[in-house]
C-alpha cells in the first residue's frame, strides 16, 4: 500500500469506521475513494480536504501522505519558497499541464469575481471578512505585502470605481474557498494567491494606460 492508504486505513481503524461510513460523510463514492488512495486515480485536493474534516486531521497530514509538498518548518513556512519540481507535482495533481493553464484558471476566477465586486453582497464580504482571515496569515512572502496594498488603496474613498472592482477581485481571490491550489499546501499553497495579485497589477497598469492614453487624445 502507499503511504496515502496506509494513512487513510490507519484513521479509519483508529477511529472505528468503515470506508462506507468515510464515503457517507464525505459525499465521495467508496470506489472513487478507493482508487485514490491506492494511487489508481489522480488525488483530488478537495475530496482530500473533505476526508481530512470527516477523519477529524489536518488536511495537511493527508496531502504529505499523498507526496504533495509541504513546508516542515517555520522557517520554511516563512521563506515561501517552493521548487519547480513541487510546482510540477501540483499541476499534476490538479490536472493541469503547465502553469500556464493555472494562471488561465485564475484569470477566470477574477474575471467573476470582478463581477461579485459590484454587487452589495460582494461588497460586504469584503468588509466582514478581510481582516479576520488576513489576522490569520504571517509571513507568507511578497503576495500578503501587495495584497495589504491592494486593500489599502480599495478602500480609499478616491479609488475610481472600475480600479476598485480590479482590486476586490484580488481581495476576494483570497477570501473565497476556491484556490486551484488550497492554502493548506504551505507554501505552495500560495502561489496561486500570489499568482492572482500579478495579474491583478497587470490589470491595473492595463486600466490606467488605457485612461492615460485616452486623456492624451484618445477615444473618449
Amino acid at each position: 500500500m502507499g503511504r496515502l492508504e496506509d494513512t487513510v486505513k490507519a484513521l479509519l481503524r483508529e477511529r472505528s469506521m468503515s470506508m462506507r461510513q468515510l464515503a457517507a460523510s464525505t459525499g465521495i463514492s467508496v470506489s472513487t475513494i478507493s482508487k485514490m488512495i491506492a494511487g489508481k486515480q489522480r488525488v483530488n485536493l478537495d475530496y482530500l480536504r473533505r476526508m481530512a474534516e470527516a477523519l477529524d486531521v489536518p488536511a495537511a497530514t493527508l496531502a504529505e501522505a499523498a507526496g504533495l509538498p509541504l513546508a516542515r518548518d517555520e522557517a520554511a513556512h516563512s521563506r515561501s519558497q517552493t521548487t519547480g519540481a513541487e510546482i510540477d507535482t501540483l499541476l499534476h495533481y490538479l490536472g493541469l499541464e503547465k502553469m500556464e493553464d493555472l494562471r488561465k484558471e485564475i484569470e477566470r476566477e477574477l474575471e467573476k469575481y470582478e463581477v461579485y465586486a459590484q454587487t452589495d453582497e460582494g461588497q460586504q464580504l469584503i468588509a466582514e471578512k478581510y481582516h479576520s482571515k488576513r489576522g490569520q496569515i504571517q509571513g507568507i512572502g511578497g503576495f500578503i505585502r501587495d495584497l495589504d496594498e491592494m486593500y489599502a488603496r480599495f478602500s480609499r474613498p478616491d479609488t475610481p470605481e472600475d480600479e476598485k472592482n480590479i482590486l476586490a477581485s484580488g481581495i476576494l481571490y483570497f477570501l473565497l474557498a476556491t484556490d486551484a491550489i488550497p492554502d493548506y499546501l504551505v507554501p505552495a499553497g500560495y502561489v496561486d494567491d500570489a499568482i492572482a495579485m500579478q495579474i491583478v497589477r497587470e490589470r491595473l497598469a492595463h486600466r490606467r494606460k488605457k485612461a492615460t492614453d485616452q486623456g492624451d487624445g484618445g477615444t473618449p
